[in-house]
Order: C-alpha cells, then structure tokens, then sequence
C-alpha cells in the first residue's frame, strides 16, 4: 500500500537564511554556461551614485480628469532647480504605511520565517531610489485613505463588480494616466517616468501599460500576478481573500477611505435575476465544499459580510473566461513599453502570470527581460533587487549604458546549487523533453510500465472528519550524474474516482542525498475541469477552459492534464526526485495558518491511480549543454 500521511510542514518552501547580493561581471567577460553566486550584472557603465539627501512632501492632492482628488506622497531629492526622473510605485495597500521604510528598511522581514513579514510594505525604498537622483512617488488610489472617492469599497450597488473593482477603481487607467501626467509636469522632474513593484503595484503597471501616456518610459512589474489566464485549474483559492483580509503571515489588512460612503454591496446580488440568484445560491450553500466549512458558509450567508468573497465565492461554482480580472489581463500583447518583469520561484500568485507575460507581452524581444528570484516571497518591506531595478531605470530614464541591455533576456535562481544564471528563452531551447512514468510501489522512472500492473489509491477523508492529509508518492531512484530540470511541467495522470469531483494538488520535491526536502513546484486541478482547451494547449502546458464543471462519472478512468509551476533545479549525484498527489492542503501547516491553501475538498473521496499511461512531462537539460563540470 503505498498510501502515506501527507504533511506541509515536512518540505522547506523558502531557502532559509539566504540573502540576495549582486554579482558584477566586467564588459566582454564570458557568461555562456556560467553559474554566479549572486544575480550576475554585466557592468559597463557606472550607474547612479547617491549624492542627495531625501525630502518628503506628503498628502499632496492632485486633480484626476474628473475633478476627484488623489492624496500623493512626493519623495525626491533635497535641492533646488534640478530635475530628475521619476518612479510612480501605484498599489493598492496604502502610501502611509510604506512610510516604514524609514526604519525597517536595513531590518527586512523574510517570508515564512520572520512572525512580522507583511506583504503590503511594497512600494519601494525611497531611501534608496531618492539619494541616486529619483524621484520617488506613491499615491492612494481612489477610495482609499485622504484620497476621494465616488465608490464605496469594495462595491456600492453602482455596476462596479466586487472582482472588477481593483481594477476599475483602485488601479484606475485614467488615474494613473493623469498622475504620470501631472509627475512629468512637476518642476522636479525632467519628464521621464518608470513605474516598479511587486503584486498590485506590478498590476498597476500591466493595466496602464496598454495605453500609457508618452512620459512613461519603462516598467519594472516585480512579482507579476498578472497573465493570461492559462493556469486556471479550478479549485477555489483561498490565499488572494486572506491578502486582502490580513490573513496572509503578518499582512496588514486592506485599507479603506477615511471618509463616509455607503455600505458594501456584492455586484452578484444585482446583476442576477432574483431566481437565477437564488438557485445559484441553493447550489452553493449545499455543496460539502460550503455546507461544512462554517468560514465560507457564513460569507455566502451574510452578503454584506465581504463582497469580493461573496461574489468570486458564488462565481466559482460556475466559472466564466475572463471573470476573475484580477489574474487576467486581456491587453497583454498591446503593450509595448520596456518591460523587466520578476517572479520568486514556487509562489502560484506570481509564478504563472510573470512567465505567461514574458511570453504574451507585446513589447520587442530586445526591450523584455525576465529575473526569477529564490523561492518564496521576497523580504519586506520590498528592499531587495534595488540595485537590478536601477540599473534598468538608469538605462531607460537617464541614458546610462549600464550593461544591462547586454545580458541575455532571462536571469534565474538555479535550486539545487543556488546559483544563478544567464537563459535567452523560456521554454529552454536546448530542452530534452521528457516522460517519467509512475510505477507501483511509488516509483518514477523513464522506463514504461509492465501490462497488467494493478492500480493504487488513497483514500481522503472529508477533512471535518479527519483532518488527516494522505497521499500517494513516486520517487526516482537516486540521480547518478548531475542533472538538470528546467522548464515548465506537467502531469498526465490517468485515474479514478469514486466521486463526481475531486481536487487534484501535486507537489515536486528535490530530496537532497542528505535527506533534506525542497518544494521545487506544484500543480492544481478540479477533477469537473479536466476538459482541454486544444487550440492552446501544448504538451508542457495543459490548458483548460472556464465554464461550467464536467461531472465525472464514479469509477470510470479519466485522463487528468495537469500543469505545474515553471521550475529550475540542479540534482546532484545522490539527489532524488518526488511526485506527491493528494487531494488537500495542510491547513493545519504553518503555511495553512498563514493562510496559503486552496477550499478544502469536504467530501470522502477514493482515488485510484492507474499506470502505463500516467507520467510526469520534465524538461531536462543536457548536462553538457551547461558545462556542470563549473559547478564548484
């Protein structure tokens, strides 16, 4: 029986202890192949020095197109009569509380580890930008703190959807145009803007970038949430909800207006007619799922309680392209500004829609480049990479030649070795696709699979019953040879159920000779959701369309595609690989009461694995192809 008890806390997700430094590499020094023990910068020219001291204009309003007024904070340098670019940081968590950069920003919080780290001091350190000759500027958007506004967060019964209101209301298009507009106009500046962040600062930046007014130059979205839609697998996702809510590690809460409005009203209660409302309501609230979790019955119960909840709770049951907007961009490919876009690795909020923008985005292929950080969320307040994020900006906004161009488009963090290193493209090009076929007994291997061989299953629990998490695992045998996986993934799963649904959740692990345990990726999938989108689909990236869910029929054997997150790792001689399927979260896991996992599936559910067929896609790459005998 090679069932197994299933725990969240056995695998590291974060490289702990590790701290992001640069690495300069001289003009003309060979980089193909090489492995650097920082992020590499191929210095050519001598980028901004800091000669200024900082001085801060605060709660400064400023007039958008429709007489509404913007309260914005001004960092820029303490002197008189020169000009200088600008960087607009536009996010969503408030400009008041960024302001503790000032004493946090030599005392960053890392993620997971630090009980403080808080996800919303995202706007930048102005102590750093300001000193090298930027101005650094960070607003309240409509509707929240000084700023005014003429809707009541998160919806006012007006026509603004509670999913649509970040970006029609707190991520404007027209506010951000008309505050670019007004930055270049300021007697500080010389004209020229650039826009950074991570997560909703990043959002930011691909919303206006479609359509950008001529002074923004350039756009540095860190941490993308952003894409195409392509990963959509399903299953209800709990983390963006306990974001908003404070409920992620140390976040702060989201921020409202410090004035009156109306009460918060979910779209769906008046989009809907009242008969339509209510069957879907009757659905949902007798569905396992909702019926025994008291948490997210209650927000289905209770309306008014929160509107986003309410309305992307009750849309998941019935799921439309397009629907959740904050994920998906439809303008991608319009945008053509410069464009340095960055993800951590195995993070599922900004690993699928940074790698999905580099691909889609319209910008040339010589102005895009990509940096993909360690695994995990980057320390906060957001302090680190500041010396990339310059170099970049002096390039586009001073006409320094810092060498950054030079690079090749793709730097990213190599696990294994944790190291890093220059890529051209993504997919690699010199990928060698291939299949690691699950055999009984909890084995991976490349070789097929005996006929005849008999299934394996697992059984969950409904979680009220026993919180107990069981999988199934298959494990390599240990490497011999240094090998490479590299690329995105996907699991083609052929199984049973004894349900009409399920969740599908994988997990890929580096299993170190020592016995350590790395989270390299994960994959997700509602089993209602298994239909393929053919036309753009490929073998590595399974796509499925959002509509209405597919029941499966109980103990008839499926074909389940299953993408995972893109990934980069080294396994050394002696290193294994694991495949982990399950149907559950650890809630109970320290990533589980930070508020990191996906709707429990609240029903018994039997689940049969068969073989021959089912394998894991890898994207190996050719040992001598990355000269790994540099690897010290």
């Amino acid at each position: 029986m090679n069932q197994k008890v299933y725990s969240g806390d056995a695998t590291r997700i974060v490289i702990k202890g590790l701290v992001p430094t640069s690495t300069h590499i001289p003009f003309g020094t060979e980089i193909a192949g090489m492995y650097f023990d920082g992020y590499p910068q191929i210095v050519k020219e001598a980028g901004s020095q800091p000669e200024y001291e900082v001085k801060a204009e605060k709660d400064l309003m400023v007039h958008m197109r429709d007489g509404l007024r913007l309260a914005v904070d001004v960092y820029r340098p303490r002197t008189e009569g020169e000009k200088f670019p600008a960087i607009l940081a536009w996010g969503i968590w408030g400009k008041d509380v960024q302001e503790a950069v000032r004493w946090q920003a030599d005392k960053p919080q890392a993620y997971y580890d630090s009980p403080f780290w808080d996800g919303t001091l995202e706007a930048g350190n102005f102590l750093y930008t300001v000193p090298r000759g930027y101005v650094h500027v960070i607003p309240d958007p409509r509707g929240v703190g000084n700023s005014e506004c003429d809707k009541q967060p998160l919806h006012d019964g007006s026509g603004v959807s509670a999913n649509a209101y970040i970006f029609d209301v707190l991520l404007k298009k027209e506010d951000i145009y008309d505050l670019i507009e007004w930055i270049a106009a300021q007697p500080w500046c010389d004209g020229n803007v650039g826009m950074m962040g991570p997560s909703a600062y990043s959002a930011a930046q691909i919303e206006i970038g479609a359509n950008p007014p001529p002074q923004l130059k350039a756009l540095h979205p860190d941490a993308n949430p952003v894409g195409t839609g392509h990963h959509f697998h399903g299953i209800y996702d709990t983390l963006f909800y306990h974001i908003l809510m404070g409920r992620h590690g140390n976040d702060s809460s989201f921020p409202v207006s410090n004035r009156v409005y109306t009460v918060q009203r979910p779209h769906l209660l008046d989009l809907l007619p009242e008969d339509e409302l209510q069957a879907l309501l009757e659905e949902a609230l007798n569905h396992p799922d909702i019926k025994y979790n008291s948490k997210w019955y209650s927000y289905l119960r209770y309306p008014m309680k929160n509107a986003y909840v309410f309305d992307s709770l009750l849309s998941s049951f019935h799921p439309r392209p397009g629907q959740d907007r904050i994920f998906q961009s439809p303008e991608i490919e319009k945008i053509r500004l410069p464009i340095y876009l960055g993800t951590p690795w195995n993070f599922r909020l900004y690993v699928a829609g940074s790698f999905e923008s580099y691909e889609h985005v319209g910008t040339p292929p010589q102005h895009k480049k990509l940096i993909v950080y360690p695994p995990g969320e980057a320390a906060r307040p957001y302090t680190e990479y500041h010396d990339e994020t310059l170099r970049w900006f002096d390039y586009w906004l001073k006409g320094i030649d810092t060498g950054i161009l030079d690079e090749p488009p793709i730097k990213l963090f190599v696990m294994g070795i944790n190291k890093w290193r220059f890529e051209s493209e993504w997919p690699l090009a010199r990928t060698q696709w291939e299949k690691l076929y699950l055999h009984p007994g909890g084995r991976l291997s490349s070789a097929g699979v005996e006929r005849g061989a008999a299934p394996e299953c697992f059984t969950q629990p409904a979680p009220y019953l026993d919180p107990t998490v069981y999988c199934l695992s298959y494990t390599t045998e240990p490497f011999t040879e240094v090998t490479e996986i590299s690329g995105p993934l996907a699991l083609y799963l052929d199984a049973a159920i004894d349900h009409v649904d399920t969740n599908w959740i994988v997990d890929l692990v580096l299993i170190t000779a020592e016995g350590g345990r790395q989270l390299l990726s994960n994959g997700w999938l509602k089993a209602g959701h298994r239909v393929l989108d053919e036309s753009r689909s490929r073998p590595y990236e399974p796509v499925h369309p959002q509509q209405d869910p597919v029941p499966v029929s109980p103990g008839k054997v499926e074909r389940y595609a299953i993408a995972l997150l893109s990934t980069a790792c080294v396994f050394r001689q002696g290193d294994r690989m694991e495949l982990v399927i399950r149907n559950q979260d650890d809630v109970l896991s320290r990533s589980g009461t930070w508020g990191v996992y996906m709707l429990p599936f609240m029903t018994t559910v039997t689940h049969e694995i068969h073989f021959g067929g089912s394998h894991l896609l890898i994207p190996r790459i050719p040992a001598d192809s990355n000269q790994h005998s540099r690897i010290p």
